[in-house]
């Protein structure tokens, strides 16, 4: 059982919980007894308990207080408050007795009345509560203690038994561990845990019981791990060279983080201010001079909160070696550094790129064409594109730009056609060239329709008000028939189209 002092402290730390944080009143001693106060004298730890005060109230407020003049329950009183009113409260968790009055004050806050005293025994129930002891921070590939203390409630000191399941963010079962004691009512278990990337673990202690103390849940606790245990990580290969480009990534956790990195070389900045974004920030930085170093990332939160970690690196000269990018036009073969190339309007393709220093590849070009991404769009049929392949190399290749010269000539039209195969017909029978909402080729050109051999003799062309194209077959024989449409000058190729037909 706790000491009045320690008792005295546990129900002053509960009160902001309990009592809504009410502030605490004096005690009223010397206010004469002329209210009656009924209610509990045993209860539970976390139920709730009411007491009914009866008597005469005026202006003020009506509180139920403890021998520690701590306030349990508070209510406001206005003028002609009717009797009976009723205080209640939640049960702390302490093994001490409170000591309850209610104390009535008028506007000033002076003690007026007060009632009779009722003693409230707390009864143990064999209750139990689990906590999470965890670092903040865990170091990826490196084992981290996470320790479950389990704690008897009303000051109990049977020292709980059995098993603590923990458990990850999903609910799966990551361990479980059985309890040794740890003094009285205490019992606490623990796991080593091994965090394999960077992230933000959450773990959960649920306690099963033993038959004599009941089962509870810790609160969720969550662990951020990192390459270096700490909130920013740093990432840089460990030899640099001279005159080659490397990017500097800092990676935060939580992802969550808002702020700012700044990156320095040997405690010198080397960069702006650069926003967190979804956990990281990079820069790239070209090292000017042979020799150990070391590079450092400090980041700023915008609430305030800073830190910083450093890596030691060795920065070699060179002879400094280019990068070398291959670019792939799919179904035609790489482009060489410097060629020519002719593409026609319409072209619409993805290179396939990559570098042997395995840096992304950029493309860009100016003209008449388009690029997005790696996919270059030509939209005319003369002039000239001249395109650049660009990788910022790395790990020890230095940064490299190609060229290429593309010659734009015409397009071959295109056309979405109703007419079926060349192949046999059956005598009498009417295709359809094309159907009325037939539009004509990809140029936006109409298409003209002839037969060349056979006219009216084995087939006839019909025009039907609709605007559709048809051809009938009239006797058996051979019948062929031509599609032309015109080309667009310095655009679009002219464009042909035949069927063969055999009438049977």
């Amino acid at each position: 059982m706790f000491t009045l002092k320690r008792a005295a402290a546990a129900t002053a730390a509960a009160i902001a919980l309990v009592a809504g944080g009410l502030a605490s009143a004096a005690p009223a001693q010397a206010a004469p007894v002329t209210l009656s106060m009924t209610g509990p004298s045993n209860a539970t730890i976390n139920s709730t308990v009411t007491y009914t005060v009866t008597g005469s109230f005026s202006d003020g407020y009506l509180s139920l207080q403890d021998q520690f003049g701590t306030s349990w329950a508070n209510v406001q009183l206005g003028f002609g408050a009717q009797s009976p009113q009723y205080l209640s409260f939640s049960v702390p968790q302490s093994g001490s007795p409170l000591n309850l009055t209610a104390v009535a004050y008028d506007t000033g806050g002076v003690a007026q009345s007060q009632s009779n005293t009722i003693q409230l025994n707390f009864a143990s129930t064999g209750g139990t509560y689990t906590t999470i002891a965890a670092p903040n921070n865990a170091k990826v590939g490196t084992a981290t203690r996470i320790q479950a203390n389990v704690t008897m409630l009303g000051g109990s000191t049977y020292s709980p038994t059995g098993n603590v399941v923990f458990t990850d963010q999903n609910g799966n079962v990551v361990s479980t561990n059985g309890l040794t004691a740890n003094g009285p009512g205490k019992s606490y278990t623990y796991w080593w845990w091994t965090p394999q990337a960077p992230g933000t673990y959450i773990f959960t202690a649920t306690y099963q019981g033993d038959g004599t103390a009941t089962g509870s849940t810790s609160q969720q606790d969550a662990i951020n791990a990192s390459g270096s245990g700490s909130t920013i990580t740093l990432t840089a290969p460990g030899t640099l060279t001279v005159g080659v480009p490397v990017t500097l990534v800092a990676t935060l956790v939580p992802s969550s983080i808002q702020g700012s990195v700044g990156f320095t070389v040997n405690g010198q900045p080397i960069s702006a201010s650069i926003p967190i974004v979804n956990g990281r920030a990079s820069f790239t930085w070209t090292p000017t001079a042979p020799g150990p170093a070391t590079l450092g990332a400090s980041y700023t939160t915008n609430g305030g909160q800073s830190g910083s970690t450093s890596d030691k690196v060795t920065i070699v000269a060179g002879p400094i070696q280019k990068d070398v990018i291959t670019l792939v036009q799919p179904g035609w073969g790489p482009w060489v550094n410097g060629g020519s190339y002719t593409l026609g309007n319409g072209s619409n393709f993805t290179f396939q790129a990559s570098s042997l220093s395995g840096a992304p590849v950029q493309i860009g070009e100016t003209g008449p064409c388009s690029v997005s991404g790696l996919t270059i769009t030509v939209p005319v049929g003369s002039g000239q594109c001249n395109m650049t392949s660009y990788s910022p190399g790395g790990n020890g290749y230095a940064a490299v730009q190609y060229g290429y010269t593309i010659t734009l000539i015409p397009g071959n039209q295109t056309a979405l056609l109703d007419a079926p195969p060349s192949g046999s017909v059956n005598k009498g029978r009417t295709l359809a060239l094309e159907s009325p909402a037939q539009v004509d080729t990809n140029a936006g050109q109409n298409i003209t329709w002839k037969i060349t051999k056979g006219k009216n003799s084995i087939c006839k062309l019909k025009f039907p008000s609709s605007g559709a194209v048809k051809l009938k077959m009239i006797k058996k024989g051979q019948c062929n028939v031509k599609g032309t449409a015109p080309g667009v000058p310095g655009q679009w190729n002219p464009y042909t189209v035949t069927r063969s037909y055999r009438v049977t």
